[in-house]
């Protein structure tokens, strides 16, 4: 059973301990449908327009291997419904021969012991050019110097800004580029039209991004992704207190908006003009697009402090199963995987749903933009490589999110900055001792 590294309990995506110790060790079956096609399971969490592509990517692919390989997709609920389920179906031997999880469970999935690395696979079952990925996808994706799962539907932040709130305050957009200058136009911006300057959703992703911002490793060592697991988080430093002491002091002052928890809200208020500029996914495009604000708009890089800085990728992945599936099957997962991660089906992703093309020909074949899709592209393109924007990877990167998630609520309600990061910092720090203790590293 390769699942003896997590042998007791995981603390994966807010779920209650779970008992692994009863786990299958799989039969390694091949299942065939009735014209004699290998069957692939396939969970995944994708729902709206990323969900009909997904589906409609199915279709397509299914009919190009009619009689040979069926991919049998099944909608799973959100991410931590699906990661339950899998946490279970580990115990009665019964998992999917393919799932797609997101970016916070990178490090949970790899170190399940379950999966079949993507690179393996290519050279075991059929070559993917992995050079072809975008490098900050790449990067992302790559721990231990291989790429253990194929980038699917990968999303970055931006900034999305009011331009002619921007020119009414005098904001000169150069000045947005750094996160001081973000700072100062959001207070700018109230001060002029009486208006927020800023908003963003109280999403953990968020301070994350801020650290990365600010040129930081969000945990150490090496973010998670070198041969040493990460151990520790990096939220108290004093560039940190120092941008969120700011932070709520421009929230008290009206500067900056607060929409909750509540990423709707936060996209209404800068749609209805309430706020000039959103901290979003590259995935609200569409969302913003259709509600054709009244206002020209722009979608810009997030701020760089330092040259390592830059914007971390989100989404998802999708992850080959090992345990509990024939070769054959393996190889049919494999051959779905290359279709998705193709510049085709990639390409078509993007336009669809809002979701960053994860190839470099994917990229080269889009055509007719709009000036804010090219501002994602832009800021996809030109995101370092390194260390710092590969972001933290560790099993234990939800539960830790929940403490800094709550650190960024007290101090959007006049909370102090420093107590509130404090906390953070400990109850990350706890998570990750527990997740490492759970999983033997």
């Amino acid at each position: 059973m390769k699942f003896s590294k997590i042998a007791a309990t995981l603390a994966v995506s807010g779920l209650t301990a779970v008992s692994l110790a009863a786990c299958s060790s799989g039969g390694g079956e091949t299942t065939t449908n009735a014209d004699g096609a290998t069957v692939v399971t396939f969970w995944h969490s994708s729902s709206g327009a990323g969900g009909e592509t997904l589906e409609a990517l199915v279709d397509e692919f299914n009919q190009e291997h009619t009689g040979e390989i069926e991919v049998q997709a099944s909608f799973q609920g959100s991410y931590e419904d699906a990661i339950s389920k899998f946490i279970a179906s580990v115990q009665t031997g019964d998992l999917p021969a393919l799932i797609q999880a997101s970016d916070v469970q990178t490090r949970y999935m790899k170190d399940s012991g379950l999966v079949m690395p993507a690179e393996e696979l290519s050279a075991r079952s059929g070559e993917y050019d992995f050079d072809s990925l975008i490098p900050a996808v790449s990067n992302y994706y790559t721990m231990d110097d291989t790429v253990y799962s194929m980038p699917a539907m990968v999303s970055q932040p931006a900034m999305y800004t009011n331009d002619d709130a921007l020119t009414a305050a005098g904001v000169d957009p150069e000045s947005l580029k750094t996160v001081e200058g973000l700072l100062d136009a959001a207070e700018r911006i109230h001060d002029v039209t009486g208006k927020a300057g800023l908003t963003f959703h109280h999403s953990g992703w968020y301070m994350e991004q801020f650290g990365s911002a600010l040129g930081q490793q969000w945990c150490s060592p090496e973010n998670g992704v070198g041969a040493q697991p990460a151990d520790s988080f990096n939220i108290d430093t004093p560039e940190m207190v120092d941008a969120w002491t700011r932070i709520g002091e421009l929230y008290e002052l009206g500067a900056i908006q607060n929409p909750g928890k509540d990423g709707s809200a936060a996209t209404g208020a800068f749609v209805s003009g309430e706020a000039a500029i959103q901290l979003n996914s590259s995935g609200g495009y569409g969302n913003v697009a259709s509600a054709a604000p009244t206002f020209d708009w722009s979608i810009r890089s997030l701020p760089r402090n330092t040259e390592e800085a830059g914007a971390v990728p989100g989404g998802n992945s999708l992850w080959a199963i090992e345990e509990g599936h024939s070769e054959d099957v393996q190889n049919a997962t494999w051959e779905f995987m290359k279709f998705i991660g193709s510049d085709e089906s990639q390409e078509r992703i993007f336009i669809e749903t809002g979701y960053l093309p994860t190839t470099e020909g994917a990229q080269a074949g889009l055509a007719d933009l709009t000036p804010q899709q090219e501002g994602l592209i832009d800021q996809l393109s030109t995101t370092p490589v390194n260390t710092v924007t590969a972001g933290c990877h560790s099993g234990a990167l939800n539960d830790a999110r929940q403490s800094y998630q709550t650190a960024m609520s007290s101090i959007a309600n006049n909370g102090d900055a420093q107590s509130a990061i404090n906390d953070a910092q400990q109850g990350a720090d706890a998570a990750i001792a527990s997740y490492n203790d759970r999983a033997g590293n």
